[in-house]
């Protein structure tokens, strides 16, 4: 509509079956001292009761869209499409933020012009809280970017961006990685000279106890082919020197997260293991994983699985 002033924020949440957790999420987003930003959820095809949560919820900064389910990738960049923000940042459903969360984040990308800011988060185990720093530790995009592999967390709910970026410089979630996919866009977009800002202050909450049925949440259940999108995806931006040691480390585990694969991913495993093999063997990887993918491509995944029970 001419002449509606568009919000400085926009906060995303992608929703699937989070009936039991997405009334906290959007509780604590609308509990913001920073009051101008829009709240958009998009449902992906929920069969609980979230879009009867989400209806409980009367705020005029509230967009929400429905959809038959298409997976987090599919959702998230429908959320990026649909933002009219000047900033975005995305907030998964099974999690909350601070109150001050916005305020703070928005404040340091003003204060420094920067057009990435991160955030420190708390990881929630139900009865205990486990606080993580994400001090980047450089400005240099590319050393934040194989940091983004192994060392910090590469979600997108602690980065308050820049939002006009993902049109500049044409990056979105790509179709088909339902896992990472996160992890793949911040790699994407640290290729470009970016400024980035960082606050020492955990206004994120990321819930580790509830989430089984989260949209983000189903690691071993992923499809291997998944893991060698992502991993072919990754590559073209891991060519540096100081990139391959990190990569190395990443391929290797995403090789032994395939070998939870079932029985008719078997060709899929094999294409994982043989194209990265070279770097699982000379990753940091514990030779005892190692193992487990060697037996894996040796037709020995009946010994993986019976230890596997054994150890549970």
């Amino acid at each position: 509509m001419a002449g509606v002033k568009s919000p400085e924020i926009s906060v995303i949440v992608a929703a699937f079956n989070a009936g039991n957790s997405i009334g906290r999420c959007i509780e604590s987003i609308l509990r913001q001292s920073f009051r101008d930003f829009e709240l958009l959820i998009l449902d992906d095809g929920s069969t609980d009761s979230t879009r009867d949560v989400i209806g409980l919820y009367k705020d005029d900064r509230i967009r929400t869209i429905c959809q038959q389910n298409h997976g987090v990738a599919y959702t998230r960049q429908k959320g990026l499409e649909r933002a009219q923000g000047r900033f975005s940042i995305f907030v998964d459903s099974d999690d909350w933020i601070d109150a001050d969360m916005l305020e703070g984040m928005y404040g340091k990308l003003q204060e420094s012009h920067a057009d990435m800011v991160i955030c420190d988060i708390v990881e929630e185990f139900g009865n205990y809280s486990v606080y993580k720093m994400q001090a980047p530790g450089s400005e240099d995009p590319q050393v934040i970017q194989w940091k983004m592999l192994n060392d910090l967390h590469a979600g997108m709910a602690n980065k308050l961006i820049r939002h006009s970026l993902y049109r500049q410089f044409n990056i979105g979630f790509l179709s088909g990685v339902n896992c990472c996919e996160d992890q793949l866009l911040l790699v994407r977009l640290l290729s470009h000279p970016l400024k980035l800002a960082y606050v020492g202050k955990a206004y994120y909450h990321y819930d580790k106890s509830i989430n089984t049925g989260s949209i983000t949440n189903q690691w071993h259940s992923r499809p291997v082919k998944e893991w060698t999108l992502l991993l072919e995806a990754l590559e073209p931006y891991m060519q540096e020197a100081c990139h391959q040691k990190a990569f190395d480390l990443y391929a290797a585990r995403r090789i032994y997260d395939s070998t939870y694969a079932g029985k008719d991913e078997k060709a899929d495993y094999r294409y994982i293991y043989s194209r990265y093999k070279s770097r699982l063997d000379r990753s940091a990887l514990p030779l005892k994983q190692k193992m487990v993918c060697h037996m894996q491509y040796a037709g020995l995944g009946w010994i993986v699985s019976l230890l596997r029970k054994i150890r549970s």
